[in-house]
């Protein structure tokens, strides 16, 4: 395949990943637009991290059993995790914050590492029951059940990329990578759109991930969940991040990663945790019943599975 020309890019860190962004314009006006791209992952990380205490995601956890005004920001970040909640029979849900604490997820991935293993702390409220949140749209006003806290991290970071997205398109065809998820906009003058690859699950033996394919992406994003990084060590058990809802545990899947294609960030975030959690047979047969996605699987024993709308979009 043809090399795209070289565009301005940047890359700095927020909301625990490596942000990438590239732009189709010229160096001068893309310092510009680079570092209002970069201002917007800093505010929308200080509204809706979970792992700081001041921000306003941690403020209305921590006034359960009370409507809480809040900035519209945190509004629609919060009816948009509801809304694909409900859209993935809630197999991805915005409700399991106390559950990933209890699996040991309780600071940044970072630090996890470095510290070592974790240990289970007890909690209670740990299956999801995002149909509790209580929504008021007149007040813009969110309500949550006495011991319910939210957790927004990948659906915060897919908004935040999405808006991004529509921040750097009024400069050219842009693309963002938030930590492996990718969202593009207009494709490249002259090109079918911004070729992204999907990479080989991570391990230890090979910490430089291999290509399996590459993808054109333009109005699109891709997602990627997976068990094959973020894992730890729990009272001498491995665990991870994906928590089944329906267990308030790490959820047990023979899917190694999951891949999914959609034209909104947010809707690509979900189904590739619902996909996850199902396993293959059953993730599988969700992916293919949703004809606005595209997806790819890679199971544990290294089988990979492919819609024929993803197959469609492999470069050539």
């Amino acid at each position: 395949m043809k090399s795209l020309p070289s565009y301005p890019s940047h890359t700095f860190r927020a909301m625990g990943s490596q942000i990438g962004l590239w732009l189709d314009t010229n160096p001068e006006t893309a310092v510009t637009a680079f570092a209002q791209a970069e201002a917007l992952f800093a505010f929308n990380e200080r509204v809706l991290s979970r792992f700081l205490p001041e921000s306003e995601l941690s403020q209305l956890n921590g006034r359960a059993g009370e409507w809480v005004p809040v900035s519209d920001l945190l509004w629609n970040v919060v009816c948009d995790a509801v809304l694909q909640a409900e859209a993935t029979q809630g197999l991805f849900d915005p409700t399991l914050l106390n559950a990933l604490e209890a699996a040991g997820y309780d600071r940044s991935f970072a630090l996890m590492r470095d510290s070592g293993e974790t240990h289970f702390q007890s909690a209670s409220h740990l299956q999801g029951n995002w149909r509790q949140i209580g929504l008021d749209a007149d007040r813009q006003a969110i309500w949550l059940p006495p011991g319910m806290r939210l957790d927004l991290g990948g659906i915060g970071k897919g908004f935040t990329a999405q808006e991004v997205v529509e921040l750097l398109a009024q400069w050219g065809p842009c693309l963002v990578d938030a930590g492996g998820d990718v969202t593009a906009g207009a494709a490249p003058r002259g090109w079918p759109g911004w070729p992204v690859a999907i990479a080989a699950p991570w391990t230890e033996d090979a910490p430089e991930q291999a290509n399996l394919l590459t993808l054109w992406l333009a109005e699109s994003s891709l997602a990627t969940s997976g068990i094959d990084y973020r894992r730890w060590q729990r009272n001498g058990r491995t665990a991870h991040h994906l928590i089944d809802p329906r267990t308030g545990q790490p959820a047990q899947t023979d899917i190694l990663t999951v891949t999914v294609w959609a034209e909104q960030a947010t809707m690509a975030e979900a189904w590739a945790t619902a996909v996850l959690v199902q396993g293959s047979v059953q993730g599988w047969q969700a992916l293919a019943q949703q004809s606005l996605l595209a997806g790819a699987i890679i199971t544990q024993n290294e089988h990979l599975f492919m819609t024929e709308s993803m197959q469609g979009l492999i470069a050539s």
